[in-house]
Formats: structure tokens, sequence, C-alpha cells
């Protein structure tokens, strides 16, 4: 009971509106974050809650024009560096000159008969007046050694194509009957007039098989020329345009062409310069349902629906070749005179 009074007593003597007002801003700072520590305020956000600690005094005055005077003479320093690693290069008379005040600095005084026998000396040890000459010769001919040898011109790296195109342009339009397989790939530097020529030509070859001009720089010109020889061609099978430069429209005047074509059964143009497209994929998809006798296609589809499309297509055509080599294949049975006989048709 007696303690209890002492409390009360003693609670009764502090004034707290007295301690407040002693304080300094600081610490009733101090005191409010403590008290916001130990009793933080309900309404307020658990991320809010901390005491900024961010507070710190400024580093000194910013002065803008002197930051970027400063780069600026970062920037100059660097550049005077770079400059500064690069080897100097002295021409030749120069480096002889060089040379010569070198040795002169650097050669020791001897007393004057000691010369004299010197001189006697490397006259005896020169060599005879005409390999002096020849020696001469030999520099002038190599340039000075001071020089650094121009290095050869890389030759641009072979294709490894080694076909002649005159001469095989000449027996497509002759309609020579050795030729099977024409293959431009990778000639790079064909004109477009002569790789215009070979379509032209094989509009009215029929001997050709295969026709394969990848990465030959084909472009849009090349595939409405294609599209108008696959119309009237009847012996290419296998048509090779892939990593050129035709866009969606030069694929679909080809594709439009092949309802017209029953003849060609593989047919690649992947990794063109430009995207095919998604609404051309849609065309590609649909223009091959008139057509009975593709069997390969070299492109791989961005869209899922025109690639289920045209692998079901595909398929079609594949059971259809199989349908007719198989009815090729049936033979024919009749009896003649009680006897039966076979042949194929």
């Amino acid at each position: 009971m007696s303690n209890h009074s002492d409390q009360e007593s003693y609670t009764d003597d502090i004034d707290e509106d007295e301690i407040l007002a002693n304080l300094s801003p600081e610490e009733l700072k101090q005191l409010q974050n403590e008290m916001d520590v130990i009793a933080p305020d309900e309404f307020v956000p658990v991320g809010q809650r901390q005491k900024d600690q961010t507070d710190k005094p400024p580093t000194g005055s910013f002065d803008h024009r002197s930051l970027v005077d400063y780069l600026y003479w970062e920037k100059e320093s660097k550049r005077m560096l770079e400059e500064e690693r690069v080897p100097a290069t002295l021409l030749p008379k120069k480096w002889q000159d060089e040379l010569t005040k070198r040795d002169d600095s650097n050669s020791p005084e001897f007393p004057p008969k000691c010369e004299e026998n010197l001189s006697s000396d490397t006259d005896i040890l020169l060599p005879p007046s005409e390999f002096a000459d020849a020696q001469e010769n030999e520099d002038e001919i190599s340039g000075p050694k001071g020089s650094d040898p121009e290095p050869p011109s890389d030759p641009q790296p072979p294709s490894g194509n080694e076909t002649n195109l005159e001469s095989t342009l000449d027996k497509i339009r002759n309609n020579g009957p050795d030729i099977k397989e024409v293959n431009l790939n990778n000639i790079e530097n064909i004109p477009k007039d002569m790789l215009g020529d070979y379509v032209n030509a094989l509009k009215k070859n029929k001997h050709v098989t295969t026709f394969s001009i990848a990465n030959t720089g084909a472009d849009e010109s090349i595939a409405y020329l294609l599209a108008n020889m696959l119309r009237e061609n009847r012996s290419i099978t296998t048509l090779n345009i892939e990593s050129n430069f035709i866009t969606g429209k030069g694929i679909i005047a080809i594709l439009r062409c092949l309802q017209f074509n029953e003849t060609l059964t593989e047919l690649r143009f992947h990794n063109q310069r430009h995207m095919l497209g998604h609404h051309a994929e849609m065309e590609v998809s649909r223009l091959l349902k008139a057509n009975h006798t593709l069997l390969k296609l070299g492109y791989h589809f961005e869209l899922p629906g025109p690639r289920m499309v045209v692998t079901n297509l595909l398929t079609r055509n594949l059971d259809r070749q199989r349908q007719k080599r198989h009815e090729e294949d049936i033979c024919d049975f009749i009896y003649v005179n009680g006897i039966l006989l076979m042949f194929s048709k």
C-alpha cells in the first residue's frame, strides 16, 4: 500500500510540460522517432512505419557549369592519351640522319695515329666494287628496312560452285539432253539479267529436272519470272530458291502458278531476307489446296494453323501418289481358251 502511494506522489511531482519545453528541436524530433517505434500508428501501412534514415547533410554546392567543364576535360585527356599511344614512324632519310647523329655522339675519341690505322683497316675489310654495287641494287629493290611491307589484298573467298554460266545457259537454250540439273547455288556475283535469262530459257526446256538458285541474290523480279516459267515448264520437279531476297508477294505468285503445274514435287523457299508474314502463310495454305502433285515444301511456318493445313495437304498428295503407283502395278487376269493369263498395264 505504501509503494502505490509513493508512485502516485512521484508522478505528481513530474511536470511533463516543463520537460518538453526545455527540450531542443533536435531532441524533440528524436523523442518523436522513438515514440513512433515504441507505439506505431495502426492506420499507417507497415511499409511506412519505419523512420526515414536517408537524411544527410549536403556534400557541397552543385555547379552545373563546373561539371560540364570537368567532363569535357576528361574527354580531351583520354583523346590525348590515345593519340600518344600511336607509334611514330620516321621516313628513311630522317631515320638515317638520326642514326648518324647517335653514332657521332656515341663514338669514342682516338689519337690521330690510331684513327689512321683504323681507317686503313676498314678499307682493307671493304668488299670489292662489284659486290658493293650488287648490294646497293638489292637495297633499292627491297626498299627501306624500316618501312613495313604492304599487306596483300585478300581475295574474295570462292563460292565453291564451278558452274560455267555461259556454256550452261547455251545448253539450256538448245535443249541439250545432257543437262538434267542446274545448280547455281552461292554464286553471289551472278548478274540479275543472266539469272533472268536462265529462268526464261527453262520455259521450253524438256530435260532439266532440278533448278537451284539458293543464295544468289534473287529478288521479286526473279520470283515473277519463276512463276511464269512454272506455267509452261513440264520437266522441273525440284525448285530451290532458299536464302534470297524474295518477299511474300513473290512466294504467293509462285504458289499461285502451281495450280497449272503438275510436275513440280519439291519446292524450297525458306530463309528469305524478309519474313513471309502471317497473311502470306494463310494464303500459301489456301493456294496449295488446288495442287495435287507437290510432295515436299521447304519452309518453316510460324503459325500453327497454316502449318497443320499444309502438312495435311502434303500427306494427301503422298497418299494419292502411292495409290496411283499401286494402281499402275496391278496386273490384269484374263482367260484365253480356259488358260489364265496375267499381264500388267
